[in-house]
């Protein structure tokens, strides 16, 4: 297998199992099904199924702190996913598309850089700056 989407497969497995466990699952999880169903209905119905069982499953395993569990579940992921980058090289297109997706979402959770304090309708018996330069509204 070309060694760019055996990498493809693994950086795919870690982001979408980190993401089932998060809201970001809900905007992806329908890309997911069509690419696993490669555009037979059946296939995509059944793979869609099997997404929110393994959503609850992994849900339940990180709840419960079994890493191990989460880690099986990553690889055996990196196994399909590598199985369907062998077989349709094509849907690398498609799936290189949703790992963006993903990066996007996480990327807006992210904070920003350095410092931001806002506060807003508050009462101080006394001098405040949290830091840096203070500007009083009001």
């Amino acid at each position: 297998m070309d060694p760019e989407l055996a990498a493809l497969a693994s950086s795919a497995a870690t982001a979408l199992i980190a993401a089932w466990t998060t809201d970001a699952w809900t905007g992806v999880k329908e890309r997911v099904s069509r690419l696993l169903g490669r555009g037979d209905e059946v296939r995509t119905a059944t793979a869609d199924a099997e997404l929110i069982v393994l959503r609850g499953s992994l849900v339940r395993a990180v709840e419960s702190g079994e890493p191990a569990r989460v880690a099986e579940a990553e690889r055996q992921w990196r196994r399909r996913l590598t199985d369907l980058l062998r077989d349709e090289p094509a849907a690398a297109a498609e799936l290189r598309s949703v790992l963006d997706e993903l990066e996007e979402v996480a990327s807006a959770e992210r904070p920003l850089a350095g410092d931001h304090v806002e506060v807003h309708g508050n009462t101080f018996h006394g001098p405040v700056q949290v830091k840096g330069i203070q500007h009083n509204h009001g």
